[in-house]
């Protein structure tokens, strides 16, 4: 019988849960010995990572390869030692955090911040934890606002700011821990260009895409007037909430939207948004741009964006219609602003193709 089919499947299922990782500890618990273990790396079914941890293969099917790769880099450091604890990073993205490095340094600390030896392709920081850790997945792991003191001074302003954004989003952290957190980072190295980055964190972006959107246009002097607003038209029907929204003036809105995915998940929810952005065209009041990830790193977004203000004449921190509340429940995130009620929305135009504004 072929090896991989002899391995125990609670085994590859807690593999799974690993980024396809085990240590020879949980394989002994599993009943996968030495030289079980011996024979599949010698087979090529398993492969060493380091000293105790093997690969199984045995990965998540729903996650996209490059959160496999995180959650390899975070279980091949805490694997490595049984007192291991989750810190930067690696804490950050077994909280869930989007919007890490695509690769992640495997790292880990010791309880009370003790020196020890870390084991090969992996850092052991003497980090002093305290009391602040959580469990998850049966591991150590530091709470997301050390966390975060810890990560941001090792990530670029993006990454920094859409993990920001996303603790936020999630409600990992209040925005009145960012406080705490500047106050924090000052007794850390490389802070210092970390700090500014606080100020530029918003908890109403939905993924790190947006996130990105958002600081290109910031930095293009195009910040939007408001983001995640709800539409609705002259009836109080709701239409659609808008990733970042600009005010032109009588009425008349730029919208934004950044799709996380380049294609729908099923034909029918083209269909639906087909229908939705047929109800906006009628009287082209508005324009709807759509972007996908990709045009982040071509400049075209600020381009078109740019292109539009400047032939509407919209000046940044105009004055713009104040969001009125009505009985249409509010946005689920704790984070986003009262629900916004804007008249005269019955129609819209389109560019950079179909889409329009996102589904409650």
């Amino acid at each position: 019988m072929p090896s991989k089919q002899a391995v125990p499947p609670e085994l590859l299922e807690l593999a799974r849960r690993q980024g396809g990782l085990v240590s020879a500890e949980q394989c002994e618990a599993a009943g996968v010995g030495p030289s079980r273990r011996h024979n599949l790396v010698a087979e090529g079914a398993w492969h060493r990572v380091t000293r105790g941890v093997f690969d199984t293969g045995s990965t998540p099917a729903d996650l996209h390869p490059n959160d496999v790769a995180r959650l390899r880099a975070v279980w091949s450091a805490l694997l490595a030692n049984r007192r291991a604890i989750a810190v930067g990073t690696g804490a950050l993205m077994l909280h869930g955090v989007q919007g890490l490095p695509r690769r992640l340094a495997p790292e880990s600390a010791l309880p009370r911040g003790a020196a020890g030896r870390a084991r090969e392709g992996t850092t052991l920081r003497q980090y002093v934890t305290r009391a602040e850790t959580v469990r998850i997945n049966g591991r150590e792991v530091v709470d997301a606002e050390l966390a975060l003191v810890q990560a941001l001074p090792t990530l670029s302003r993006d990454d920094a700011v859409a993990s920001l954004d996303s603790a936020l989003y999630q409600g990992l952290i209040e925005p009145t821990q960012l406080v705490t957190i500047r106050r924090r980072l000052r007794r850390r190295r490389d802070s210092l260009k970390v700090i500014p980055w606080l100020a530029l964190a918003d908890g109403r972006a939905e993924s790190p895409p947006e996130s990105h959107a958002r600081l290109r246009l910031h930095d293009a002097g195009i910040a939007p007037d408001d983001l995640q607003r709800e539409l609705f038209d002259s009836a109080g029907c709701f239409l659609g909430r808008a990733d970042m929204v600009w005010y032109l003036g009588s009425g008349r809105w730029l919208i934004v939207e950044i799709d996380s995915q380049e294609f729908h998940g099923t034909d029918r929810q083209a269909e639906h948004d087909a229908v939705r952005q047929n109800g906006l065209l009628g009287e082209g009041r508005n324009i709807i741009l759509r972007f996908f990830p990709t045009h982040l790193s071509t400049g075209d977004v600020v381009d078109r964006v740019a292109k539009i203000l400047t032939r509407e004449k919209w000046r940044p921190h105009g004055p713009i219609p104040p969001p009125l509340t009505t009985a249409v429940p509010a946005s689920p995130s704790p984070l986003l602003a009262a629900t916004a009620v804007v008249n005269g929305l019955a129609g819209s135009a389109v560019v950079n193709g179909g889409g329009g504004i996102s589904r409650r």
